[in-house]
């Protein structure tokens, strides 16, 4: 990317945080025609500088929203990397002011179709009405992304665990977790404001469980994932679990079939998909991160029933959550949008 004048006008909200970084790194690389980027955080952010393609630019503190109408004036595309209540209370007053809008961890999901190019691009058909594109949550499109060339293979169910990386929770929650390992071997007490029980050498299974037993992260998977894929939400069975791991999401996945599932079959059809790397020796999350691709592997047949397992791996920010905003940016240009 080299910003040249001529182009697009950009702002991301949300500039100093992980999600924000993360994009402005993968804009840099983008084939997106930037012309203009402007950065904004929270008004104590005001007045920092972050580095983008070896320019330092200003971060600006977001006003309230009778200031948008002059501040986001001439804008072309606004990325919001921001929390939810943020994105909720932003992101329609720019789109009414026909400003389009990509609200990444799908906030506005109530305004806007859930979107994943890598599986299919009519989501975004509805965007000149709306002017707000939708991106689902980081394991909402490692699952979206894996699972739907299964669907044209004949896929008709999917059960499995989902494995969540202290990353879902910021920069924050990465920090914390480095201090509560630090502070466990030295025999201090750990720090426990995101992870109040803490995450260092342990596994969370309940994050927020209803009383039929579903946490809100399970019913939010599988309302986001069989949105994209075509699915009812029935149709998908999934656990979330917190592991204590800096970053990744991985799914250990049982996926059932109408036929008897030839795993040949199902091989060549992930491996039709661009963004999916098939590979005998799958990596960890750790060494998957800053990688822009999903890695799938261990195809197995069920012993007992038609189904597959399967395990699918990606960094949550420059896969999932960057990686998949940034696709729809450029679908949305592509299509003359922008």
């Amino acid at each position: 990317m080299q910003i040249s004048g001529e182009g697009l006008s950009v702002a991301v909200i949300g500039a100093t945080g992980a999600v924000g970084r993360d994009l402005l790194g993968g804009i840099e690389r983008a084939s997106l025609p930037i012309g203009a980027l402007r950065l904004f955080a929270s008004m104590g952010s005001t007045g920092k500088t972050v580095d983008v393609d070896g320019h330092s630019h200003r971060v600006w503190g977001l006003g309230d929203v009778e200031s948008l109408p002059e501040v986001f004036a001439g804008l072309d595309l606004v990325f919001m990397a921001t929390p939810p209540d943020v994105t909720r209370t932003y992101g329609p007053a720019l789109a009414d002011l026909d400003i389009p809008v990509i609200d990444i961890g799908a906030a506005l999901a109530d305004q806007a179709r859930l979107s994943v190019p890598a599986v299919s691009t009519e989501s975004l058909a509805d965007f000149p009405d709306t002017r707000i594109a939708c991106s689902p949550s980081g394991p909402g499109v490692l699952l979206s992304t894996v699972l739907a060339p299964l669907v044209e293979s004949g896929a008709i169910t999917c059960r499995g665990t989902v494995m969540l990386s202290a990353g879902v929770a910021g920069r924050a929650g990465v920090a914390e977790l480095s201090e509560q390992v630090i502070a466990l071997f030295n025999q201090n007490d750990p720090p426990r404001e995101v992870f109040p029980t803490g995450l260092a050498f342990d596994v969370h299974a309940n994050m927020g469980q209803d009383d039929d037993g579903w946490t809100w992260m399970e019913r939010r998977l599988a309302l986001e994932t069989a949105a994209v894929i075509g699915w009812t939400p029935d149709r998908l069975g999934l656990t979330a679990i917190l592991l204590p791991v800096f970053t990744g999401i991985a799914a250990s996945l049982v996926v059932e079939f109408d036929h008897a599932p030839s795993l040949d079959a199902i091989r060549a059809a992930l491996e039709q998909q661009p963004l999916i790397h098939v590979t005998d020796t799958l990596p960890g999350p750790r060494r998957v991160a800053g990688e822009p691709q999903v890695f799938v592997g261990r195809l197995r047949n069920d012993p007992v029933g038609e189904s597959v397992h399967l395990w699918a791996i990606c960094d949550n920010l420059r896969c999932a959550a960057t990686g998949n905003a940034l696709a729809i940016a450029h679908a949305l240009w592509s299509d003359g949008h922008l």
